[in-house]
């Protein structure tokens, strides 16, 4: 098939994409832009997000809990079973590295900040939270960055969750200060980058321990990131869904090529872990219950009106993904 279709796509540089950004690997039919650069510091991910919700690009690696959400709004996207962001969460629990803190069933009564309430890392964290250490999102004050509480969903937060915002500056940044000075307790953030910050720490010192644990009894490996694409893009050429599927599993077929060794050592551990690929982009029985997991802890912390089937959320055209015959 002759490149005929020019395709924006906006998603983070890692080592399962990074053929795709240096054009080892072409989406066949598809003149593909890969952009990675969106907004400043640690807002990169969430301006990333913006754009393809808003419509400014054809699509890329948003947010699952937005992509729930955005579909319960009626906005024109669906997911592919690509999922460039699956990862544990119980490492993305910092305090001070001063603090007293020793388990996350102390966190109740504590001043937590994330950088969106409706984020899918401060979703997940908040579902195990209440589900595996019994504190519940109203035992906690939050303290978001972002200004786009209750707008995201057609559920605000419940009136029993008390949210505010951080002073200005309202980046994710000065939340990190206000962790760092113990004016907040805890911070529910994504970025591995935090665990080299001096004046840090992870709640979890044994959170491969944790997240292992968590693994065996529930199956479960949180889906953090999704690639949505514009409904109308699909509707026109069918064929764009699996095209891209294809490109994106064969860049990821290349990732270890392009791994430091930090980043090797923790693809052995998840192996060992979980026994296989996380990474496998199709519908097996793990994702799905990752999947499920996500949208019953939406519903539990109020975000959703109603629980939605996987098919309202994304495209059928990925056949074979669906019925697990890849």
């Amino acid at each position: 098939m002759a490149e005929s279709i020019k395709l924006t796509l906006g998603f983070a540089v890692t080592p399962r994409t990074r053929a795709l950004f240096d054009g080892t690997v072409r989406p066949e039919g598809i003149q593909l832009r890969c952009e990675s650069q969106f907004g400043d510091g640690l807002d990169n991910t969430g301006a990333r997000h913006r754009a393809i919700l808003g419509g400014a690009i054809d699509g890329g690696e948003c947010s699952t809990s937005s992509l729930i959400l955005a579909r319960m709004r009626g906005v024109s996207l669906r997911g592919l079973p690509i999922f460039p962001a699956r990862q544990f969460r119980h490492r993305c629990i910092f305090c001070p590295v001063t603090s007293t803190l020793s388990h996350a069933s102390e966190l109740k009564g504590k001043r937590v900040s994330a950088h969106r309430y409706n984020a899918t890392t401060a979703v997940w964290l908040r579902g195990l939270l209440q589900n595996e250490y019994g504190v519940s999102p109203e035992e906690m004050e939050w303290y978001v960055a972002e200004p786009d509480v209750g707008e995201e969903a057609v559920c605000p937060p419940p009136k029993s969750v008390i949210v505010n915002f951080i002073p200005l500056p309202r980046t994710r940044e000065h939340a990190i200060e206000l962790v760092e000075n113990g004016e907040i307790d805890a911070a529910l953030e994504p970025y591995g980058s935090l665990a080299k910050n001096s004046r840090l720490r992870r709640l979890f010192r044994d959170y491969h321990g944790e997240e292992a644990d968590y693994f065996r009894r529930t199956q479960v490996i949180p889906v953090i990131h999704t690639l949505v694409l514009q409904e109308e893009l699909v509707a026109q050429q069918p064929w764009i869904a699996n095209s891209l599927l294809s490109a994106f599993r064969k860049a990821r077929g290349l990732a270890e090529k392009y791994m430091n060794e930090e980043e090797r050592e923790e693809a052995r551990w998840l192996s060992e872990a979980i026994g296989y690929d996380p990474y496998g982009y199709g519908f097996d029985v793990s994702t799905r219950k990752s999947l499920e997991t996500l949208i019953r802890y939406q519903l539990q912390q109020g975000l959703l009106e109603r629980e939605p089937a996987l098919e309202e959320l994304f495209f059928h055209e990925t056949a074979s993904a669906w019925l697990g015959l890849d």
